[in-house]
């Protein structure tokens, strides 16, 4: 008699869920953390849904209360390959204008574009503006049209997905930079 067979399927099915959710509740804190997996855009969605309001959250954990608390938050997802020229700076501006404290789920950190200066920013501005900025807990940038601005970290919670050795492509270590865990799904 296997393990399978003294439960049935659908309560094996229900445990996965709530493991993998209270496992991915702890990315959906104030503040920034790095998610490792071999599937990010597969979690991304997924954090997507767990924060909607359809989504019914699994038992009574202490990270199932957490998820609770961060339904209704909106999400925002960008793709950092596809940002051109005044993109990363724009999108934050965009960002500090908001008062609803969204969930901002930036993929393809390491995937940012290198080309054509007149079209695209150089990677490592990008990454900069993207992924650095948020270790300080008030991030002060400027947009070329609008000027300076400034957001708060505790305003927002960022997730960055990436898949495993996806770090090693970054222009700088993120090591000791004031990241969220990395976590591997």
């Amino acid at each position: 008699m296997s393990i399978l067979d003294q439960k049935p399927i659908e309560q094996h099915v229900c445990e996965l869920d709530e493991s993998i959710q209270n496992q991915l509740a702890g990315c959906v804190t104030l503040g920034s953390t790095i998610l490792e997996t071999s599937a990010p855009e597969v979690m991304a969605g997924y954090l997507e849904k767990m924060v909607s309001n359809e989504y019914q959250v699994i038992g009574s954990e202490p990270e199932a209360e957490m998820l609770k608390k961060q339904q209704d938050r909106p999400t925002i997802r960008w793709d950092a390959k596809t940002f051109k020229k005044y993109d990363a700076i724009g999108s934050m501006y965009r960002l500090s204008l908001r008062k609803d404290k969204p969930i901002v789920i930036i993929e393809n950190i390491a995937e940012i574009p290198d080309g054509d200066r007149s079209i695209y920013d150089d990677p490592v501005i990008v990454e900069n503006i993207l992924l650095y900025s948020w270790k300080d807990d008030t991030i002060h940038l400027t947009h070329p049209q609008h000027g300076p601005f400034q957001l708060n970290k505790c305003d927002y919670t960022v997730i960055f997905p990436v898949k495993p050795g996806d770090l090693q492509k970054l222009h700088h270590s993120i090591k000791g930079e004031g990241f969220g865990l990395v976590k591997s799904f």
